[in-house]
């Protein structure tokens, strides 16, 4: 009767927010229907939260205007066959050398613009509510397909080829109206949604110097990203940057780039200051996993071997996890939001509070930190941090701290720190400072071993693990970038 109850109360809130954010999604997302190949990319220019005129007919535009998240020009829905014949949309790719030329688009820059030129300040001269010209002029370097196979350098020495990548998936669903934002001042074949292209496509070995990568996306997406860049051995190593668009963003909390996206997304701004961020080293953890399949009636040796950047957890935490992925993976989860996310991991962590699935798991693990054996108290959950946040910014080994304690923490010092926790109630004290965890220490590398089926997890993708021997070792570092 309790999981029937919790799997009403959760049905019946995921459902009621689903078909609030479904009506907002329509409203904003509404589809343009042109005939024939169009131009340009055109989206609601409800994204833009600003007022805006049409580039054809210079009109304010109210609610149903458009505008192309490319060059961005706007218009009325009636007059995009205009201006699919009056304006050229970026050239994305040149098969020569050439240089590459301005394109001058009308109008709907921000107020308070000065000329390139000379610069005066703009003002509505040039029409009635446009405000000057934009520069369409783009880098175009590349092949067709969404292949870049090398990148050329500019022509000044603080310059650094940037790469975006989004994931559609991740908590926020503001993907798409980022990579809008983004593909207005780059040029579209920096700006990717991994979901379609994957950053595996987007090859950025050949380049001169460090490329940097801006993460759209959660913790998950960060270390896939990062796991791709490894297999691909880039040298030099991609500076990677962060725009949190996940649940719990832990490693952008770390970094300085905030627990969540901004309401309102300045693109010029943000990317001045990925130009003033501090570069900076981050572990990699390497967990090696060795075990047995559980097939019938042949076990076979099992070994997997997945990275770690921010923390590896077992226990009672992990399965709040796991039954969140699994409700999310349900097809009745129609659309990702980070409130009906934070809802559901609160109604899988009360239930854990009135019926708990690992008491006992000090009975059925075996730890060893720089191969001391671990005497383990009563606890639910074991936590390995290479960052001081975890659970969306709670951090667990200064919150653990005693008053004659003055162990710190680094992500970029080769060492892991090691916690308990007791319950899932304790978890929800943490989350309120009302509590500490217990702290089991600090090591360069640690062992454990798991006597029965477990819930883990790394970086928020949880899984069971079977009965196997878990090393932690520290194999290297990736550079990223920390907001001042």
């Amino acid at each position: 009767m309790i999981e029937w109850t919790f799997s009403l109360a959760t049905g019946i809130i995921v459902l009621t927010l689903t078909i609030w954010y479904l009506v907002r999604y329509l409203l904003i997302h509404d589809v343009v229907y042109i005939q024939g190949r169009p131009r340009h990319s055109w989206k609601s220019s409800k994204l833009l939260d600003r007022g805006c005129y049409c580039s054809v007919c210079e009109i304010l535009l109210v609610s149903t205007g458009r505008f192309c998240d490319n060059c961005g020009i706007s218009s009325h829905p009636e007059c995009i066959k205009s201006a699919e014949k009056q304006f050229k949309c970026k050239e994305k790719h040149s098969k020569d050398d050439r240089p590459s030329k301005h394109k001058w688009t009308r109008g709907n820059l921000p107020l308070n613009c000065t000329c390139s030129v000379c610069g005066v300040d703009m003002d509505s001269s040039h029409g009635p509510g446009l405000h000057g010209f934009r520069i369409d002029a783009v880098r175009r370097r590349g092949v067709a397909k969404l292949l870049l196979k090398g990148v050329k350098p500019a022509p000044w020495s603080t310059w650094k080829p940037l790469i975006v990548i989004a994931n559609i998936k991740s908590g926020s669903s503001r993907a798409d109206d980022i990579l809008s934002l983004f593909r207005g001042v780059l040029n579209p074949l920096q700006v990717t949604e991994m979901s379609r292209a994957g950053c595996s496509t987007m090859d950025c070995s050949h380049s001169p110097k460090p490329c940097r990568v801006l993460i759209a996306g959660g913790d998950g997406t960060i270390g896939w990203v990062l796991n791709t860049l490894f297999s691909m051995a880039v040298d030099p190593f991609p500076e990677i940057c962060i725009l949190p668009l996940g649940t719990g963003n832990d490693l952008s909390r770390v970094l300085n780039w905030g627990a969540e996206a901004p309401d309102s997304i300045d693109p010029i701004d943000f990317l001045r200051q990925i130009q003033s961020a501090e570069v900076t080293k981050l572990d990699r953890w390497l967990l090696e996993i060795a075990g047995t399949t559980s097939r019938i009636p042949l076990k076979r040796p099992l070994r997997r071997n997945v990275s770690m950047y921010n923390y590896f957890s077992i226990g009672v935490d992990a399965q709040v996890t796991l039954n969140f992925h699994r409700a999310r993976e349900s097809q009745f989860y129609m659309l990702s939001s980070r409130l009906i996310n934070k809802i559901l991991y609160l109604c899988f962590g009360t239930h854990q509070v009135v019926q708990p699935d690992c008491v006992g798991l000090e009975k059925v693990i075996e730890l060893w930190l720089d191969d001391k054996k671990i005497d383990l108290p009563e606890l639910q959950s074991v936590v390995f941090l290479n960052i001081d946040s975890w659970g969306a910014g709670v951090k667990l080994w200064e919150m653990g701290r005693d008053d004659d304690s003055t162990a710190r923490s680094s992500f970029c010092d080769g060492i892991i720190e090691v916690l308990g926790i007791v319950s899932s109630f304790h978890i929800a004290q943490l989350q309120v400072g009302l509590n500490k965890p217990i702290r089991l220490g600090q090591a360069h590398s640690a062992r454990l071993r798991i006597s029965r089926a477990c819930p883990v997890q790394v970086d928020g993708e949880p899984w069971v693990q079977t009965p196997c021997e878990i090393s932690i070792q520290c194999t290297g570092q990736a550079t990223v970038l920390k907001r001042k």
